[in-house]
């Protein structure tokens, strides 16, 4: 009798959470899950121990995504969904960083990431917008998905055929690359100084994109300002204060300076320098394809022998350790 009814327990526990699914207060979970087998995921290039990560221990995060794209010359709605996968930050902690510029510039704010798939697809990632984020858990590798359908409408959204890299802060899908198979890690390579220059100011910024060099001195008046209070947090010292930050949107100076082509954003990574060799890097998504309006910002600091003319403010970061001061050049590479 007692195995009986332990049987008739064990049958009822399905229901009970199928019960439990239609009763809660999620908008997240309505409709049926489609699960994904995932490939393996190579981790190498600036690691001690470049290999396979095993993906079955990390842990499982979600994100509800609206996911929008620019197809045939026109901005095209996708879908609404719910995705569960294993996110860029918990695999990358897997593997220890060995940089290779260490010597030279030890923090880690130059470091970019690549990820890829088996078809030669690839996303670039600052390693800034996974690790100095307030939000570590933006960009996810699927496990499985649910569609977020409208509850007046009788309609499905489409799901997706494949696995996929998901970027919740990007506002095109540029970086949605399916079956993710390898990612690399990488510190940015070029010329900084290695000594600190008796003054730092600079009376003007290069903008580099290939053979093209745009030179800005005085930003238009055209250009938006926004104004942030920021509560300034370094990872080495800690609190430095509250302070009201205002600048121009690096987004429309960048677009005005240069023609960015709508594939050039999944495999751009920009680096923002100084003369004395600071440096870090940003993917150009983060920079001009942001669905959160966290817009960075090019202060002008042009009383300030110190921190002038320019200095760029990493408005979406917890940390401050990408901000850099008296900005001298701005690169912008595209990682093939």
């Amino acid at each position: 009798m007692k195995r009986l009814f332990l049987f008739f327990c064990f049958l009822a526990i399905p229901l009970f959470a199928q019960e439990l699914k239609e009763n809660t207060s999620s908008f997240f979970d309505e409709s049926e899950v489609k699960e994904f087998i995932l490939k393996n995921i190579m981790v190498e290039g600036e690691v001690e121990s470049p290999g396979m990560v095993d993906l079955s221990t990390l842990p499982i995060r979600n994100l509800p995504v609206k996911e929008f794209s620019f197809l045939n010359g026109k901005d095209k709605f996708i879908g609404s969904y719910y995705y569960s996968g294993y996110s860029l930050f918990d695999i990358l902690n897997s593997k220890k960083v060995k940089k290779a510029n260490q010597a030279d510039f030890k923090p880690f704010v130059d470091l970019y990431v690549i990820v890829e798939n088996d078809k030669g697809e690839k996303a670039v990632f600052s390693w800034g917008e996974i690790y100095y984020g307030k939000d570590n858990f933006q960009f996810l590798i699927s496990k499985s998905v649910n569609a977020i359908n409208p509850s007046k409408l009788k309609m499905k959204w489409p799901f997706p055929a494949e696995p996929r890299l998901i970027c919740n802060r990007d506002a095109y899908n540029v970086r949605f690359i399916a079956n993710p198979t390898k990612i690399t890690i990488k510190s940015f390579s070029g010329n900084f100084a290695k000594q600190k220059p008796a003054e730092i100011f600079s009376p003007e910024i290069k903008i580099i994109s290939g053979s093209k060099t745009e030179t800005i001195e005085d930003i238009k008046s055209s250009v938006e300002k926004r104004k942030y209070k920021n509560i300034g947090y370094g990872h080495g010292m800690g609190y430095k204060g509250v302070k009201d930050v205002d600048g121009y949107l690096l987004k429309d100076i960048l677009k005005a300076a240069m023609e960015f082509p709508y594939a050039e954003l999944q495999n751009s990574i920009v680096c923002v320098s100084a003369k004395d060799g600071y440096r870090a890097t940003y993917s150009l998504s983060e920079i001009i394809n942001r669905s959160d309006n966290e817009d960075f910002l090019l202060s002008d600091r042009s009383d300030s022998k110190e921190d002038g003319k320019y200095s760029l403010f990493a408005a979406p970061d917890f940390f401050v350790d990408r901000n850099v001061r008296a900005v001298e050049k701005i690169e912008i590479v595209r990682v093939k």
